[in-house]
């Protein structure tokens, strides 16, 4: 009896135990929470109900830093072996797991972190399953060496696109200079033959010794049920048992004045380009100072140095940057210059500019501090904007994320006094250190000789074990589920949206709701003209484009700038096809007026001939490069093989030359003119969405539009559907480390061809996910040829036209087992098909995205227009999820081998080792 009591003692004290181990709130801070388990992991909250996803970041605190010696990229290889299963989740099925259950799921690994980030989807089902995940990936991965040389492959490709951008080699070298081959100047992304060399006892070792609970956290920003997430993570990661965490790496303090190489040169790509780079060991007393410093120097129009670089004429464009991290301050300016520049009066006038800059005044200063308080604004209403600012904070200030909140109420508090104080003790000759960008030199442009290669073998030679057919029918019930919820919001929102038609034609739809950002948007399309009355004229309206709203008869560009900064939105206005997209936004209190303000400007445009001859010479310098890169020469190439209208139509593909010969020929009467004679067209179409009076709005619309008329003649300019036999291009690019590989198959397929959801369906599956699709699966974790890939589907929605394309950057002198690999793939679904299990799981995750779309008004706003064009309402919608809930493995498979035909598949590959094609820009 008394043992049977004492038992029953200890079952109700494990009891009493378990609700002690309650998350314990330890920090609050603008509606931030910060709680705490047992074993120290911590847990920070970020409610916004506002929102309609869930930013999740599962935080580490380890990075490369923490490398062992001799093992550089060991914690960046980790993070990727991290995806391939625990011991409860066996290989693929967690890849799987997160991809059902994310709307997108990746991971990074710098200096002091790893970084595991999830955005799902509110339900608090959905919630537990990728908490779930997280607590596995903490305790239970199971490391399996057999993924270690494909993963080691693919981190060659990663290291190898990555290094191979000429910033991105700058900075490795200032680094190296700064701390050797050690610390900060060792790579997070690994060194080629120290990843070699890792074995699986040092992948475990390190896993042990870093990923636990109380080296770890997890932050949790957006829409949420607070309850009910904490205590799914209690249960999940309270049980996971703290170890002692080791003593972190050190970095010695930088004297910035003392490193020894002060000058670098890249040359690499096509841009010519200065950076000075202020670097020092960090001083947290001057961070506040030096994070202003990129608005306040090259803001347009008054940062000092675009004042003094752009406006001169000395150079076309200036860059400016700060890394502000916990063991040193840096300061990027720049200037990136043309052919036709003088390279020593850049550097001289970039010295000059920064270092002996005339004072900044109180106007500039408190111009940059609305500007950072409209971000801070915006980041907070952002859930993944937020979620990724936390997670920094947490990572650089040891756990103190509300440091991000003193910083902000710091810059407030800014004199400008104390800013000059600052700029003039750092961006001083000591601590400058010179980089130049130039482009690859011309002996790297020629054709080189390929060695014979061996045939293509995938890198794990075990056969693949035939997977057993997952149950179908989880899918199946969110299928069920997404339909229904899109259904709800369909019919809720439509209902919301008033949508009408001025006298003079011009249509307008009316969406008056809450947005998320507290801020009001308003999109304008016009169109106008035709491919004749518009020929050769497709410079002049980008030009118009861009002048229109840089000034006006009573408006200076800084007067708009201001104007833009004290809405705390935004306004632009761009070419589309033949006619103008204008976007407006602004703070819902402050909405109607900057719109009355867009509208006055746009009225009456000055068309400044300073500005027009600037930009024009803008335009002219970034034309005047080489266009040798490999991304650059297949998109001109594959361009050139689909082309089927004359030059100097608007739908002609860009060729440099002739931009150069339309640019030159420009002037600023050919503007105004084509302002004059197409700019107040009534075929108009303007989406409203915020928080405001709808009659009022109405009203506002027809003062502002109601008078507007062209008699120009309109026709929109379709591009009809034009099957191509199949080429394959092997063009010749510069020498990189990369090349680029660009597929196209046309499609007789629209947007309301019955067909399209199918196509839509076979793209997801052929190309959605980086790790688990068709083409990931060949392309990256089979044979390592990419780190990464594109595909898209697109189809007109005013005729049966639609193509496929896929894009990836591959090794140098791969080019063949990347088209082997794209037509293994296809032509295995034109034989086999697809299996019910990927048909579902598309859906499932298609329909998911479409009602989270549905969620944001925003998203919901960008649909109006479209729909104003094709006199339709948000309820067409409806038919399209049904048609994809519809949609089997028979309705995929058949759409495949109707639709997919190799022998008209347009590929190209650029690369060295490559053939020159005629006509090729140099």
């Amino acid at each position: 009896m008394r043992l049977k009591q004492l038992a029953l003692s200890l079952l109700f004290l494990g009891c009493s135990s378990a609700v002690l181990a309650q998350p314990v709130l330890v920090k609050t801070e603008q509606n931030i929470e910060e709680y705490k388990l047992d074993n120290g992991f911590r847990i920070i909250l970020a409610p916004n109900d506002k929102e309609n996803k869930v930013f999740m970041n599962t935080v580490y605190l380890t990075g490369s830093l923490n490398d062992p010696q001799g093992k550089g990229g060991l914690a960046h290889l980790l993070e990727h072996l991290a995806f391939k299963g625990t011991e409860n989740i066996k290989g693929d099925e967690f890849q799987r797991l997160l991809d059902q259950h994310t709307l997108s799921t990746n991971a990074s690994t710098d200096y002091y972190a790893t970084k595991y980030t999830n955005i799902v989807r509110p339900e608090q089902s959905v919630l537990n399953e990728v908490i779930r995940l997280e607590a596995e990936r903490m305790d239970k991965l199971v490391l399996q060496e057999k993924y270690v040389p494909s993963e080691i492959d693919i981190v060659k490709r990663e290291r190898e696109v990555r290094l191979d951008q000429p910033f991105a080699v700058l900075m490795d070298q200032i680094f190296k200079s700064a701390y050797g081959n050690k610390d900060l100047g060792r790579l997070p992304i690994g060194d080629l033959n120290e990843l070699q060399s890792i074995n699986m006892k040092e992948l475990n070792a390190f896993y042990r010794s870093w990923y636990m609970p109380n080296n770890a956290a997890m932050v949790l920003s957006g829409k949420f049920d607070k309850t009910a997430v904490l205590k799914q993570i209690d249960a999940q990661f309270s049980p996971i048992a703290a170890r002692k965490v080791p003593a972190q790496a050190v970095v010695p303090k930088l004297d910035g004045k003392k490193i020894q190489q002060r000058e670098f040169t890249v040359q690499k790509g096509s841009d010519l380009a200065k950076f000075n780079i202020y670097l020092n060991g960090q001083n947290q007393d001057a961070v506040t100072a030096l994070a202003m410093s990129p608005g306040l120097y090259t803001m347009q129009p008054s940062g000092h140095l675009y004042q003094d670089v752009v406006e001169t004429g000395i150079a076309t464009a200036v860059q400016s940057t700060t890394w502000l991290d916990r063991d040193f301050n840096l300061v990027f300016m720049g200037a990136v210059y043309a052919p036709n520049h003088d390279a020593a009066q850049v550097q001289n006038t970039l010295n000059k500019s920064v270092e002996q800059s005339k004072d900044f005044n109180d106007a500039e200063l408190n111009r940059i501090k609305v500007m950072t308080q409209n971000q801070a604004d915006s980041i907070k209403n952002n859930a993944a904007a937020l979620g990724s600012r936390i997670s920094d904070y947490f990572v650089a200030n040891d756990g103190n994320w509300s440091r991000y909140f003193k910083d902000l109420a710091d810059v407030q508090k800014l004199n400008v006094a104390d800013v000059n104080k600052v700029y003039k003790s750092f961006m001083v000759p000591e601590y400058r250190i010179a980089g130049s960008i130039l482009p690859t030199p011309e002996g790297q442009k020629k054709a080189q000789t390929q060695q014979a290669a061996a045939p293509a073998k995938t890198l794990d030679q075990t056969p693949a074990e035939t997977e057993p057919l997952k149950d179908i029918s989880t899918y199946q019930a969110e299928v069920k589920q997404y339909v229904s919820q899109s259904k709800s919001y369909l019919d809720s929102k439509e209902k919301q949206i008033q949508r009408g038609k001025l006298k003079n034609g011009v249509q307008y739809a009316l969406f008056p709701t809450q947005t998320r950002d507290d801020k009001t948007y308003a999109s304008i399309s016009l169109d106008f003209g035709t491919a004749q009355t518009l020929m050769n004229k497709g410079e002049v309206l980008d030009l118009m484009a861009y002048l229109i709203f840089r000034a006006s008869n009573t408006q200076s560009l800084q007067d708009i700038a201001d104007k833009i900064i004290e809405s705390g939105g935004g306004a632009s206005v761009s070419a589309s096809s033949n006619g103008l997209s204008l976007q407006v936004s602004a703070k819902k209190e402050k909405f109607e007026e900057f719109f009355k303000y867009f509208m006055a400007v746009i009225n009456q445009p000055a068309f400044e001939q300073t500005q027009f001859d600037l930009i024009k010479s803008q335009s002219l310098s970034s034309l005047n490069r080489p266009y040798t890169e490999p991304d650059t020469v297949s998109a001109i190439t594959i361009a050139r093989l689909l082309e089927k209208y004359q030059p100097g139509d608007l739908r002609y593909h860009f060729e440099p030359d002739l931009a150069k010969k339309q640019y030159a020929a420009a002037t600023r009467e050919q503007v105004v003119q084509l302002y004059q004679q197409f700019f107040k067209t009534q075929r108009v179409n303007i989406a409203l969405t915020g928080d405001f009076n709808a009659k009022k709005m109405q009203k506002l619309l027809n003062k502002e539009f109601g008078g507007w008329s062209a008699k120009e003649p309109y026709e929109r300019l379709d591009s009809p559907f034009t099957a191509y036999k199949a080429q394959k291009v092997h063009a010749l690019s510069e020498q990189r480390e990369f090349g680029s590989y660009q597929a196209l198959l046309t499609f007789p397929v629209g947007t309301d061809h019955p067909d399209m959801p199918a196509l839509q369906v076979f793209r997801h599956i052929l190309g959605d996910s980086q790790l688990s699709s068709r083409l990931a699966q060949e392309l990256r974790e089979k044979n390592a040829l990419v780190y990464g890939f594109s595909s898209s589907a697109n189809f007109s929605s005013w005729n049966d036209s639609g193509a496929l394309g896929i894009g990836a950057n591959y090794t140098a002198g791969k080019s063949a087992q990347v088209s082997q690999a794209v037509h293994k793939v296809l032509s295995e679904m034109l034989q086999q098909g697809v299996t019910a299990q990927e048909v579902e799981a598309a859906k499932a995750s298609m329909l998911k995205k479409r009602v989270t779309a549905l969620e944001d008004e925003r998203r919901i706003h960008s649909m109006l227009i479209p729909q104003l064009e094709h006199g339709r309402t948000l309820l067409e919608r409806e038919k399209r999820d049904q048609d994809i809930a519809r949609l089997t493995k028979a309705d995929i498979d058949a759409v495949i081998k109707k639709y997919v035909h190799l022998d008209q598949l347009v590929e190209v590959m650029a690369d060295q080792y490559g053939k020159q094609q005629p006509n090729m820009p140099k």
